[in-house]
């Protein structure tokens, strides 16, 4: 389960870039409760879509991402109802001057840069690799973009003394080396904790997933659905939901079907609220910032 848990924030992190990519080529479909769904992943066998990190839009589209600055607070409920958490931010510099291709001359990526100090409440964030991996004429590659700035604390309050703060601000200060300071607040959104109810009978055909969360207004809130494969113990995300946060969805039968439930013997329920905005740093203002709540709920499939 320890395994499970650390998989799951690693796949949350990225859940970020899911409302600022371009994603693979996807279907939408409207629920009568005006919840937006949207197919995620469709081939199980393909290698590329079965890395949870990879299918929250790391690798599929970062062409046209501006520089990034990601705040989140995670917690992960597993089957025994016990529940870790997680704070992370990272904040990622595309240089736009060195593309990175493919072996057919299509962009792929740029490379990133580390130009200087970044401080989150005053914490010095740390300076690791950052890897995509990618399909390259149906090779899986992976390939070093740079560094990107990262803080992190985690089950147990290590390795950084970083702590996502809901409904509040988290300081935010860069210092470009040579240049000027810039430092702002970056607004967090309030908690959101979620709850799971399967309801039916896989055997009945009328499996359904009532979802319940603390609701704050009229704004959206995105719903990742996911499924781990038995054999490989790996979770593959498979729909996005967008819907009011109103507090309440009824995910109908026919979504569930359309996952090859024998293929996989545990869903994963990602409530996520976030704020985002752009910020203008040093006369760049391609700086986008998103500050998220995220809620991982496992469940068995009845």
């Amino acid at each position: 389960m320890k395994k499970l848990i650390t998989y799951l924030f690693f796949m949350s992190v990225g859940l970020f870039l899911f409302g600022c990519d371009k994603p693979a080529p996807t279907e939408f479909f409207n629920d009568s409760s005006e919840a937006e769904y949207e197919i995620l992943s469709k081939d199980i066998n393909n290698e590329y879509y079965s890395n949870g990190f990879d299918t929250t839009g790391v690798t599929q589209d970062i062409t046209g991402l501006a520089n990034i600055i990601a705040l989140s607070g995670i917690k992960v409920t597993g089957i025994n109802d016990q529940t870790d958490r997680f704070s992370f931010a990272q904040t990622i510099f595309f240089d736009k001057s060195k593309p990175i291709l493919y072996s057919d001359g299509r962009l792929l990526a740029y490379e990133t840069i580390t130009p200087g100090i970044i401080k989150f409440d005053n914490i010095t964030a740390r300076k690791v690799l950052f890897r995509i991996r990618y399909r390259d004429n149906g090779v899986l590659r992976d390939t070093l973009l740079g560094k990107k700035y990262v803080l992190y604390s985690g089950r147990h309050g290590g390795m950084d003394q970083f702590h996502y703060r809901y409904d509040s601000f988290i300081n935010f200060k860069f210092h470009l080396v040579p240049g000027s300071d810039t430092e702002f607040n970056i607004p967090t959104p309030e908690e959101i904790t979620g709850t799971v109810n399967i309801m039916g009978k896989r055997a009945a055909g009328n499996l359904r997933a009532l979802l319940r969360w603390n609701k704050v207004g009229n704004k959206k809130i995105i719903i990742v659905i996911g499924a781990r494969l038995r054999d490989r113990q790996i979770i593959m995300p498979l729909y996005r939901v967008r819907t009011k946060d109103d507090g309440e969805l009824l995910m109908p039968a026919r979504f569930i079907y359309k996952i090859p439930l024998e293929r996989f013997d545990r869903l994963v329920f990602t409530f996520i609220r976030r704020f985002e905005h752009f910020e203008q740093v040093n006369d760049n203002n391609d700086l986008y910032i998103s500050s998220q709540s995220i809620h991982s709920i496992v469940v068995n499939i009845p």
